[in-house]
């Protein structure tokens, strides 16, 4: 199949899924509801001045499960009630199914312990550069026992790992999407929010940590930056979308949305809002192809450029 061929293919599923799928009310009350929380988190910096503040106090362990768990439900039960799906509202399956996800995905980010792991062997900036890249990989850690368990006892009929499976369809497909998308990135690069943002990584702070050349330790930290973003789809697309089919079907999509948009309240409005039609998109081609793989690499892809420009504008500069 050619890349034209591929993407022609990947945009049938996608109009697919969408036909399919589309309930005027529950599509509306869902966006109202995402681009609301938005707004309120915005215009009265929630994120920034309550979410963040849990990490110092020490309650972010359930904070952070509580947040994310209000905006999915507030999203997938009224939805369920509009379409008056009354049999999946009685589903204990449906709830204990997803708070499992949740909580898992919810306690990972709000997990905040490590920070306070000493390393007295290390300079200050080594065990900085330790704790930043812990941080990256702590949620892979948490998941992956669980969702094995899950995997092996629960959905032995889910092909792979929620996502991570053999099947990759369309994959040049994504490619062709994100050299689409290049360009955007690049002027985006420009603006004061990305300035703000990006890159996430410093290498200029931590100057010859572990005996270690610039380029080595950066490399180190935006691997693990990447697998992150692994993290990330395996979450959204793999949890909440494939691990939640047999039980939700296609309804599965328009809650992970919602609930993708609140992960980036702490990052640019611009990339906020990007996010609902990113996750729709996946969400939709997760539910059509069953794999995350595309998802996976146009995200690593779009976070790389990012840090890539970071660093290009910043050594621009200096």
């Amino acid at each position: 199949m050619s890349i034209t061929q591929s993407l022609r293919s990947l945009f049938t599923e996608i109009f697919t899924f969408s036909k399919e799928d589309f309930h005027v009310a529950s599509y509306i009350y869902v966006f109202i509801l995402t681009v609301g929380c938005i707004y309120l988190n915005y215009s009265s910096g929630f994120y920034n001045s309550v979410m963040r503040v849990t990490y110092s106090t020490g309650n972010s362990i359930w904070a952070f499960p509580l947040f994310y768990g209000t905006i999915y439900y507030a999203a997938a039960i009224p939805v369920l009630f509009i379409q008056k799906d009354y049999k999946l509202l009685r589903n204990r399956n449906f709830y204990l199914k997803s708070l499992f996800f949740i909580l898992l995905y919810g306690t990972s980010i709000g997990y905040f312990g490590y920070r306070n792991w000493e390393f007295t062997s290390l300079f200050s900036e080594e065990r900085e550069l330790l704790i930043k890249t812990i941080s990256q990989l702590k949620g892979s850690i948490i998941y992956i026992i669980p969702l094995f368990f899950l995997k092996i006892y629960i959905d032995k009929n889910v092909e792979g790992l929620y996502g991570l499976a053999k099947n990759s369809k369309h994959i040049p497909a994504y490619l062709m999407l994100f050299l689409a998308l290049l360009p955007f990135l690049i002027v985006a690069s420009f603006t004061s929010d990305f300035l703000n943002a990006y890159p996430q990584f410093h290498p200029w702070l931590y100057q010859n940590a572990f005996g270690l050349p610039t380029w080595c330790y950066t490399i180190i930290y935006e691997t693990t930056y990447a697998i992150d973003f692994v993290k990330t789809e395996l979450v959204f697309r793999g949890m909440l979308v494939i691990g939640m089919v047999n039980i939700m079907g296609r309804k599965a999509v328009l809650p992970m949305v919602a609930t993708y948009a609140a992960i980036h309240f702490g990052k640019p409005l611009g990339e906020t809002l990007s996010s609902i039609f990113g996750g729709y998109i996946l969400g939709a081609l997760a539910y059509q192809t069953r794999h995350i793989w595309g998802g996976v690499i146009v995200h690593i892809c779009i976070a790389l450029t990012m840090e890539t420009m970071g660093f290009f504008q910043h050594y621009a500069k200096h």
